[in-house]
């Protein structure tokens, strides 16, 4: 692609009123961006722009805020890279949607360039803020033998399932995508949260994604658009919890749009955040009860070695939890209701455990304090769990 004309499909991007349905008209009327870029408002209106916005980015380009240098700066300063729809390393994948970003911003390394795009395997994994003990149990009994294929976790850096996704391909080495609702810019990483994660995926050989340049706030109205990426780059997308109106299954929505595979982990009926997982099972999504069963749709073999080693890993913590030896009746009954919360994939509150026990409450907050420090239970947002 020609170098100059990248640039003026840059400053396009930095004008967000024209997306990438409007970038596609100017692509066909105009031989390239940069003629485009300084044509008359007339020209644009032909192209099949509206007038009103035509004339807004007539005035727009002749302000500082259009100024390719300026643009370029800012980039080098926040570290940020840029690639065009255009240009052989952008995601062959995401080429195909319907709408695909003229411009993506990023961090880290995409490497597409480097690979065979028939090789490439990613996978989208979405779901809940606040989730449960059994979103949190699939992450960490499911997505090890994915990770471990060398398939690509992409999720949205959010709070809850997003980045536990994350934070699993980077315990186990793997590489892990991010895609953004906002600029990349430090100042608007979001949700500040994760901060620090989105710098250890960069880190890591990993990637932050957005089609938003920075100085873009996270603003709400992004991040269906981000979903719409998040799903574009990957073969499949795996819906872990969900509520019946929630962003995963936005994210859904557009893997079905584009035909790409919609999986989705079967849940409790009673729960709310199995409603939105269960109503897309309902629909036709391919309900997901092992690795095998995501593994099958990349048509990957099973390796049976990684498997064996990965349940090993996980008899081991369950052994070290059958032989966990109570030094009181109390250790032992507090002990004995988190496992059985355990074995049903939920966490349980300190008023939950004092009910259940009938014990005052310094004796069960002490006892749990003591299975913190000795690594038998954890306390988190939700509740307890046996760690």
């Amino acid at each position: 692609m020609d170098y100059e004309n990248k640039y003026f499909y840059l400053a396009f991007s930095y004008f967000q009123k024209i997306g990438p349905v409007n970038m596609k008209r100017l692509e066909k009327f105009f031989p390239d961006m940069r003629q485009a870029f300084f044509s008359s408002a007339g020209e644009l209106e032909r192209a099949g722009l509206k007038a009103s916005l035509a004339s807004e980015f007539i005035n727009w380009r002749k302000s500082p805020a259009a100024s390719i240098t300026a643009m370029i700066n800012e980039l080098k300063k926040e570290k940020i890279s840029f690639i065009t729809r255009k240009d052989e390393d952008y995601p062959a994948l995401l080429k195909e949607i319907f709408a695909p970003p003229p411009v993506l911003y990023y961090k880290g390394r995409l490497d597409e360039e480097k690979l065979d795009n028939s090789t490439i395997k990613r996978l989208a994994v979405v779901g809940s803020r606040k989730f449960s003990a059994y979103g949190e149990r699939v992450i960490a009994d499911l997505l090890p033998e994915v990770i471990e294929s060398e398939i690509i976790i992409v999720s949205g850096l959010a709070l809850g399932i997003d980045a536990l996704a994350h934070k699993k391909a980077l315990d186990l080495k793997g590489k892990t995508w991010a895609v953004l609702g906002s600029g990349l810019d430090d100042k608007n990483i979001y949700p500040g949260a994760n901060r620090h994660l989105a710098q250890k995926i960069i880190e890591s050989g990993g990637a932050l994604i957005s089609e938003f340049p920075p100085g873009t706030p996270p603003y709400k109205q992004n991040f269906p658009q981000r979903n719409r990426i998040i799903a574009g780059l990957c073969q499949a997308t795996l819906i872990i919890e969900a509520k019946n109106k929630s962003g995963a299954l936005i994210t859904a929505d557009y893997a079905l749009e584009e035909n790409r595979e919609v999986l989705a982990i079967p849940g409790n009926i009673f729960s709310g955040l199995s409603a939105g997982t269960n109503k897309l099972i309902g629909a036709g999504a391919k309900p997901i009860t092992k690795a095998e069963d995501i593994l099958e749709v990349y048509k990957l073999n099973i390796n049976k070695a990684k498997i064996g080693q990965t349940k090993k890993q996980r008899d081991n913590r369950q052994s070290f939890h059958r032989f966990f030896s109570p030094q009181n009746e109390t250790e032992a009954l507090i002990h004995k209701i988190l496992k059985e919360a355990s074995e049903r994939a939920e966490y349980i509150s300190v008023d939950e455990i004092i009910r259940k026990t009938e014990l005052d409450s310094s004796i069960v907050n002490s006892t749990l304090s003591i299975l913190e420090l000795q690594g038998i239970a954890k306390n988190t947002e939700f509740g307890y769990a046996l760690n």
